[in-house]
């Protein structure tokens, strides 16, 4: 499971299909400069083999919409 804390990251956790376990598997992503000290509701797809994530960057109620592409 994907999700974002309260201090700007996000996260990943491995859970159970009936939600009866956790493992914190720690920040996946942190924001960068240009995410202006937040990033958050990550969501993710593929497209033609390539991996990307779009998410909510800045501040809450100045954000905007993101992508971050794999390499």
């Amino acid at each position: 499971m994907a999700y974002h804390g309260n201090n700007g990251r996000m996260r990943i956790t491995e859970v159970g299909n009936a939600f009866d376990r956790e493992v914190h598997l720690g920040v996946f992503h942190s924001p960068i400069a240009s995410d202006n000290g937040r990033v958050a509701a990550p969501s993710f797809g593929k497209q033609d083999g390539v991996d990307y994530m779009f998410y909510e960057a800045g501040h809450r109620l100045n954000a905007r919409i993101c992508i971050a592409g794999a390499v």
